[in-house]
This record gives C-alpha cells, structure tokens and sequence, in this order.
C-alpha cells in the first residue's frame, strides 16, 4: 500500500480538487490559499508545536516526511512569499512527496524554481512514458506481479509530477497523462491523468495546438468512455470548476449522455452542466 493512502487527510481533498492537500493561491497578491484539513492541529497531533514561524520551519526538518510536508502548507499559508527559502530548500528532500509539495507551493508564490526538480522526478518515475509493463522471464510470475505493482504505483506518483509541472506551465507529462487516463489500468492512475489534463486544457487552445497537444480531446474521450463511477466524478468534478464555460459545457454535454455511466452519475454531470450554463448565461448577461 502507498505511504499516502494510510493518512486519509491526503486524499480528503480528492473531490474538491481531485488532488491531495490541493492550494490555490494568487501570486500577485503574494498570498498562498490552502484548503483541506487544519494542518496546524495535523503537527500539534503529532507533538509539533505551530504558534511561530520558527516552530513550524523545526517541523519541515522532522525525520517523519508527513509532518515535513504537512509543515511545509502551514508554512505557506502562515507567512506565504517569506516561506520561499524553505521552500527551495526542499526541493531536495530525499522524499518524492515533499519535493513536489515544495514545487508547487512555490508555484502558488509566482516561483518556478521546482521546475528542474519536477523533469528529474517525471523522468525517473516515467521514463517510457507509462509503456505497458514487460514481465521478465527470468522472474516467477509472484515476482513479475509485484514488479508491476511497484511499477503502477510509480506512475501514480509520476502523474503527481506532471500536475505540479503543468501547473507551472511546463507540459512534459502529457503522453504520460494522455495514455493513463484512457488506457491505465488503476483507477488512481486515470484520475490523477484526468487532473493533469485539466490543468493543460486551461491554457489557450491555440497554443497547445501549436504543440500538438489535445487535453480536452482526451477528457471528451474519458467523459464517454470512464466506467469507474469515483472516476468519472472527479472528471465532471474539476471540469466543472477549473475549465472555462464553453469548453466545460462540451465535456460535459458528453457526460450527461455516457453509456458507461449510471443514472445517479449522469444526474450529476447533468446538474454540473445546468450550473455551467447558468453561470456562463450570467456573464454573458454582466457584459
């Protein structure tokens, strides 16, 4: 089982943000906006005391690598652009998910100085891109089966890479999500390639043609084809929310009419629909 899956808080934020311990900030106003569960009480849970900036920068240096990242959002949240130097600093935790932690936490604040990081991580999570899986012959078929195991989870984590770097406008994750989110054989897989899309499909339409880049195709694709109910919810979900109305209301229109889909989903997806023209008709009525 992976390390974050034991600690619910980090996957409390799937629904809302289809990710773990999700943020969002403004850079202009050098503020960092970090939703989800009181990561101060999180540290004070595990005898980490958080009334100063002080106290809270002991805590990004614990041997536990939860508290190091949980310390790390507080910090953020707390003092926002002052908490740039821990942040760097992190960038080279010997752990993955305090690295990518660091890497968009800065990215909230305008920094983009985890971009380096991020590559080296994706190209050693992923170095064929998400190739399926070729058992050796010389292992038994036990061992072939947790070498693949091993392997999947490894590409769950190199999606997480690919969010971060998508969300600091670097696009070197996309075959990787556009093969696991129609194609990966674990549901974990195909929602974090679907969150990895969405943030690519936020950036103008021109641009990623120009770079032969197609994330709302793919999510038109995922829209018909998801069969995973959780799946397809974090779909409609993140469309529904991140992506601008005209395109949510293409994906979604697939949604609401999807044959792999119950009638409780497709009721949703139709509800997310009404609420996106609503507000798209509201703009249009401001203008």
């Amino acid at each position: 089982m992976k390390p974050y899956f034991i600690f619910s808080v980090i996957v409390l934020g799937i629904i809302t943000d289809a990710s773990s311990l999700a943020t969002a900030s403004s850079p202009a106003e050098g503020k960092s906006c970090l939703v989800g569960p009181d990561r101060a009480k999180l540290l004070q849970d595990k005898g980490y005391p958080t009334r100063t900036s002080k106290q809270i920068i002991k805590a990004t240096k614990s041997e536990s690598y939860f508290v190091r990242f949980i310390a790390l959002e507080l910090l953020t949240q707390r003092i926002a652009d002052k908490a740039i130097p821990t942040l760097r600093k992190a960038l080279s935790d010997p752990k993955g998910r305090v690295r990518w932690t660091a890497a968009h936490l800065l990215g909230t604040l305008g920094d983009k100085s985890g971009l380096k990081q991020m590559r080296q991580d994706l190209k050693e999570l992923a170095p064929n891109d998400g190739a399926p899986f070729s058992p050796d012959p010389n292992l038994s078929a036990e061992e072939n089966n947790e070498l693949e195991m091993k392997r999947n989870y490894q590409l769950e984590d190199a999606l997480e890479v690919a969010k971060v770097l998508a969300e600091l406008g670097d696009f070197s994750g996309y075959n990787l999500a556009a093969k696991m989110a129609i194609e990966g054989p674990l549901s974990g897989q195909r929602w974090r390639a679907i969150s990895v899309l969405v943030k690519m499909a936020k950036t103008d339409g021109a641009e990623l043609q120009a770079k032969g880049l197609y994330p709302v195709f793919l999510l038109k694709t995922s829209a018909q084809s998801e069969q995973h109910e959780g799946v397809f919810n974090i779909l409609t979900n993140l469309v529904q929310k991140e992506l601008d109305d005209d395109t949510a209301i293409e994906i979604l229109e697939i949604a609401k009419n999807s044959p792999n889909q119950s009638e409780k989903a497709r009721r949703i997806a139709q509800m997310q629909l009404d609420t996106v023209k609503a507000r798209n008709k509201l703009g249009e009525s401001r203008k």
